[in-house]
């Protein structure tokens, strides 16, 4: 398929926008990671990292995580990188509704139904009334509006607290202003890890009205965390059907059959309520519709899915991770690419 004019023109002003605002230093440790596993020369690898930011939009951290050293020219084209990534969002994310999942009180509000949990937030309530909350929950959690990577949130148990008035000026002035009642997942999914609440990220894509389940992982805490989150301590496993299909993997790269604190076995374990899961996305993303590329973070508590938010920018580096994909070393973007633009492409 050839490129239009306009798609050409996106795709040289989003390299240039990346080269300007690169971090060489990152770029240079990138290189000496790969050749310290591969034993290629740098300067092939420098080129050849060049060559594939022209080619595949692939950042060096592309380069690096998909080890594309070791792909030929044909499994290269099926990687989701940064740039594909990006066309995927402004192709189906309007920006004038992406504020609704960049603030979480107003995704909170937009999607109050989907909640099923209580929450207030501290920019517009008073101490009194955050006293009342903590007391009626005893356990919550606090986030910052529109942080990422799950920094900032914090299990706040009020038996811990001296004072709760002082906790509500703390949690302001550290603008850790949004509280939830804390969600009590499924005994099953409690018992692979109680620490945090392990949560299901479901990658959608809406176009013309139909809404396209494009990839499903299970993020799980771990070392003591509350947060899953992979960039602290936590792994994720990818599911299948609503079976967890692979062991864990945590961001170091180490793999995990059982999980390391409870022992329980990761591979094979069955999602409880899983059709409700992806009947409850598919309702999800018809409430935004002009948001239509989303990774959405759901918990399973015995009442039923219970939402923890919608990312609008979804990550791209789980779908083709060593656990993901299988030994013909295939890219998602065929996949992606038919449900968002309606085209047919090769595998290889």
């Amino acid at each position: 398929m050839h490129l239009k004019v306009s798609d050409l023109i996106m795709k040289i002003g989003y390299y240039v926008r990346r080269l300007t605002k690169m971090s060489f230093k990152s770029m240079f440790l990138s290189i000496d990671k790969v050749h310290k596993r591969s034993n290629k020369n740098k300067i092939v690898i420098f080129f050849d990292m060049v060559g594939c930011s022209l080619k595949y939009s692939a950042g060096y951290s592309d380069y690096e995580y998909f080890k594309f050293e070791e792909l030929s020219n044909k499994q290269r084209k099926t990687y989701i990188t940064r740039g594909i990534n990006n066309v995927y969002i402004k192709k189906l994310n309007d920006p004038k509704y992406c504020h609704i999942f960049d603030n979480k009180v107003i995704f909170n509000k937009k999607f109050t139904k989907f909640l099923n949990r209580d929450f207030i937030d501290l920019e517009e309530k008073s101490c009194e009334e955050f006293i009342k909350f903590a007391k009626k929950h005893k356990t919550f959690i606090v986030k910052p509006l529109d942080a990422d990577c799950g920094i900032g949130v914090e299990k706040i148990d009020i038996d811990n607290e001296k004072s709760l008035e002082e906790t509500y000026n703390r949690l302001k002035e550290n603008k850790q202003f949004l509280a939830e009642e804390y969600v009590k997942q499924i005994k099953e999914i409690n018992d692979i890890y109680p620490n945090s609440v392990n949560t299901i990220r479901i990658v959608s894509a809406r176009v013309n009205g139909k809404t396209t389940i494009l990839f499903e992982l299970i993020r799980i805490g771990n070392s003591g965390h509350v947060v899953d989150n992979f960039h602290h301590g936590g792994m994720y496993a990818i599911i299948k059907k609503g079976i967890i299909s692979t062991n864990a993997v945590d961001k170091l790269g180490n793999e995990y059959e059982y999980h390391p604190v409870t022992k329980t076995k990761i591979k094979g374990f069955k999602i409880p309520m899983y059709d409700k899961v992806i009947k409850f996305v598919n309702d999800a993303s018809e409430v935004v519709p002009e948001v239509g590329f989303v990774g959405w973070d759901i918990s399973v508590t015995k009442d039923g899915p219970v939402m923890i938010e919608g990312n609008n920018l979804p990550a791209y580096d789980f779908y083709q991770s060593e656990i993901a994909i299988d030994d013909s070393k295939i890219g998602l973007k065929p996949k992606f690419d038919e449900a968002i633009f309606g085209v047919k492409n090769e595998k290889n």
